[in-house]
């Protein structure tokens, strides 16, 4: 399938990150504590948590000491105590949470440091997590949850949510069903239209900014151009009235905003310049991005299945 738009082979590439990952079952709910077998998953960057539970019910099920009582539907994950919130996507919380330089991930277990990989989750089937996370109350609560972001990034892009809400029926199912079968050309066949397409001018990016330990999400209205302002004044005013009738009008300069003016703006405390990382690295798909990459062209190849562009602050040592 073929369409308009950014290079196929960076979204493919993006579509396809995945992240190695050991699942643990809680010790206290398994009949032989910590001696269950661990499962080994291949989990998709741009996927999300409970699309697998699943599998890890049909796997550990044998383990579980009384598996009757068990809800699959109250499945949650934590890692290092802290419990995954289900309705972000994969990816992002494996950046946020580990807060990992992409530049020093290894697969070697003798290696002995904080960025040894696979990614190893404690999966718990009891004591839900209220204060932290929502409850999965229905079976179509992550597809909500989903709509609702790709709404909120329809509005923020276009000043109205209508491309999101005109799709057909049957292309709004689609769209969820693609990211359930994680279905890279259906996704885009539909997606691109609400990105890169739409009939409405773009107003602002889709972006939110993510601090080291989940602790606080970042989120302003961001331009997708860099804006200037003139005054203006009505012809022949007197001199008694220019002073209140004077207006300032706010204009394109055609300049792109980029990640190191936008970082800089929402978390200037980690970002003292635009243009160099010194304290800190702006992180998108396990990647570290450029500070002078504009963001309009970045939310067009690089957003989320949500049309957000999730980026996590990665702190440098």
């Amino acid at each position: 399938m073929s369409f308009d738009g950014p290079p196929p082979s960076i979204r493919r590439a993006i579509w396809d990150g995945s992240i190695p990952v050991q699942i643990l079952l809680n010790p206290g709910e398994s009949r032989v504590f910590d001696n269950t077998d661990p499962f080994y998953i291949q989990l998709p960057r741009v996927s999300y948590l409970p699309l697998f539970y699943p599998q890890l019910y049909a796997f550990f099920e044998s383990f579980l000491i009384d598996k009757g009582s068990v809800n699959p539907a109250e499945a949650w994950l934590d890692f290092e105590g802290v419990p995954l919130k289900w309705h972000w996507p994969i990816g992002l919380l494996y950046d946020i949470l580990t807060g990992r330089d992409p530049s020093y991930a290894t697969m070697d277990w003798n290696s002995g440091d904080e960025h040894r990989l696979p990614w190893t989750l404690t999966l718990h089937y009891s004591d839900y997590p209220n204060e932290h996370l929502m409850r999965l109350d229905s079976p179509n609560a992550l597809q909500d949850s989903f709509v609702n972001s790709t709404k909120e990034a329809d509005y923020l892009r276009n000043g109205n949510s209508r491309a999101v809400m005109s799709l057909s029926m049957a292309d709004s199912a689609k769209l969820w069903e693609s990211i359930e079968t994680h279905n890279f050309d259906t996704f885009w066949s539909i997606a691109d239209r609400l990105i890169t397409n739409s009939a409405y001018p773009i107003r602002h990016i889709p972006i939110k900014v993510y601090l080291p330990s989940a602790a606080k999400v970042v989120q302003k209205l961001v331009p997708p151009y860099l804006q200037g302002h003139r005054s203006l004044l009505p012809p022949n005013p007197s001199p008694q009235s220019s002073q209140s009738m004077l207006r300032l009008i706010l204009f394109n300069t055609g300049e792109p905003t980029t990640v190191g003016i936008v970082l800089k703006t929402m978390v200037p405390e980690l970002f003292l310049s635009t243009r160099a990382n010194r304290i800190a690295k702006p992180v998108l798909h396990g990647i570290v991005i450029p500070l002078n990459t504009p963001l309009v062209e970045l939310m067009k190849e690089a957003s989320y299945p949500d049309g957000f562009l999730h980026v996590a602050v990665s702190m440098m040592s």
